[in-house]
């Protein structure tokens, strides 16, 4: 690797050292300043940014001291082999085999596949160590150096030596540069933000292209890679309908050869191809479409609607009570962070965490619970009409969905967007049956909140051969009043199918007995 680093001082002191780091299995080889070579001290530094569990740091000493707010420009070079490695993962306990599916970046010759920060630093940053055994301190780590650098350009070009290139392609997540490369070349452009990791990908690879999607995939696997573009298709009908067209073409490229996690960055997908399973290609399908047609530079609404796009298709295809059993492996860690508590409620709201079981989790739900207080036409309207470049404040998603559904949306977003209050614990107190005219019954059911956040939750009355529903608001330490008309004497009251996420679940049943007579 040879380029140029361009950084400023925004100290208000005058800099003499400079710090650069990269990935453990790279070697700095050499530093310039104009046409003057200087000094650095390299150095291991453990961390947990790089899938090794450490970085090479460069520290170097600039030619004469940086002023406030001016710039220098350091010309570096270093080189190194990467290869598959998950130590940072195995030395906090994971399997060897669990690490290495989640860890698979590596260049070799048959394939590359190279994710940057947060997998491999293979490109200069500077931050302090963040461990994976403390908390979220690595995601908080890096979240911190984008916000830092947000905005800053990186051009990228990557080379192959003309006896290798032939047949092989080359594919990165950034924009095609408009600056020429040379022969052997592709180039691409950056802008550092939060959403993006800069990754390529470099392999024998034959492409499967439709007007939408294009997969990559390894010789041989034409039928599964035809698979996968079928199902993307058959499910983008559904993903217009609730964000329009896709706004990007979507790149998949398949991982084979090994057992690998998929991962998305944008609109380039990384998965195996072929599993058997449909549902497994229809989920990330669905995910990608998602990412191709709406995106945010906030985690929340970026991943939050990817991951309720994978609930729509599950709810699409196999049906309601499909729908939930995939929001309930989300809501059990939602309900065991809940129990921990929040040590800085406005630090780890959506709007603001970087943490990444809540902005993916958390927020899956607070989509789907959105969805079921104002509706479909309402949601997906706010949703189409989201423009990134727009979004300048906290509350603009409130006010569009606000403006659609015409409901007043400033407690559900202050309790579940603006700030963590952690979950409700709905607790069902009483249910007092009455016969009314026709044989009908009129049940009254008294909920209680046990937890920290208000909810619209449904609360079921289950009778012979179905069941009857409403919804209430149910606010922390208050209780509610739920009435609900039965055909027949009602077996059961249920509070909450599991739509809303609660830290108890255990307290949502009560068992009905016959009315005095």
């Amino acid at each position: 690797m040879k380029g140029t680093v361009t950084l400023r001082n925004d100290t208000n002191a005058p800099q003499k050292y400079a710090v650069l780091q990269v990935s453990s299995s790279l070697d700095w080889k050499r530093i310039t300043v104009g046409d003057q070579e200087v000094q650095f001290l390299a150095q291991g530094y453990t961390t947990d940014i790089d899938h090794t569990g450490a970085v090479s740091e460069a520290t170097v000493t600039l030619p004469k001291p940086l002023d406030s707010k001016q710039s220098v420009t350091l010309e570096v070079e270093y080189r190194g082999t990467i290869a598959s490695d998950a130590k940072r993962l195995t030395r906090v306990g994971t399997p060897n085999q669990d690490a290495l599916r989640s860890d698979w970046d590596e260049i070799r010759d048959a394939f590359t596949a190279v994710r940057g920060l947060g997998f491999v630093t293979w490109y200069p940053v500077a931050m302090d160590a963040a461990s994976l055994s403390d908390g979220n301190a690595v995601f908080a780590t890096m979240a911190d150096w984008k916000r830092k650098q947000a905005g800053a350009d990186m051009h990228v070009a990557i080379c192959l030596p003309a006896k290798e290139a032939g047949g092989r392609v080359i594919l990165a997540n950034g924009t095609d540069s408009a600056a020429k490369a040379e022969n052997g070349c592709k180039a691409f452009d950056y802008k550092v933000d939060a959403m993006t990791v800069p990754t390529f990908v470099i392999g024998n690879l034959q492409a499967f292209d439709r007007a939408a999607v294009t997969v990559y995939h390894v010789d041989g696997h034409t039928t599964a890679a035809e698979d996968y573009a079928a199902e993307f298709e058959r499910l983008a009908p559904l993903a217009a309908g609730w964000f329009g067209g896709p706004k990007q073409h979507a790149i998949y490229v398949e991982l084979a050869g090994r057992p690998a996690s998929p991962y998305e960055t944008g609109a380039l997908m990384f998965a195996p191809l072929g599993q058997g399973e449909r549902s497994v290609t229809d989920l990330s399908a669905s995910y990608q479409l998602a990412q191709v047609s709406v995106r945010s530079f906030r985690p929340w609404i970026d991943f939050g609607l990817a991951h309720f796009m994978q609930f729509l298709t599950v709810e699409h295809d196999l049906g309601r009570s499909s729908a939930l059993k995939y929001l309930e492996q989300y809501g059990a860690p939602l309900a065991t962070a809940d129990k921990m508590g929040a040590k800085d409620p406005a630090a780890q709201s959506l709007i603001n965490t970087d943490d990444e079981l809540f902005y993916r989790a958390k927020s899956l739900f607070v989509w789907s619970m959105l969805r079921d207080m104002v509706g479909d036409r309402a949601l997906s309207a706010a949703i189409q009409s989201y423009g990134p470049e727009d979004d300048h404040d906290a509350s603009y998603m409130q006010k569009l969905i606000e403006s659609q559904s015409h409901k007043d949306l400033e407690w559900f977003f202050d309790d579940w967007v603006y700030r963590d209050r952690g979950l409700p614990d709905f607790h069902i107190v009483s249910a007092y049956p009455r016969q009314i005219l026709g044989g009908q019954y009129l049940v009254t059911v008294t909920v209680e909140n046990l937890g920290g956040a208000a909810a619209e939750v449904p609360v079921f009355a289950e009778v012979s051969g179905g069941e009857r529903s409403v919804r209430i608001v149910v606010k922390p330490g208050e209780k509610a009043i739920a009435r609900i008309n039965t055909q027949q004497m009602p077996t059961e009251i249920i509070v909450n199918d599991g739509s809303v996420p609660e830290s108890n679940m255990t307290n949502n049943r009560f068992t009905m007995k016959p009315p005095a007579q």
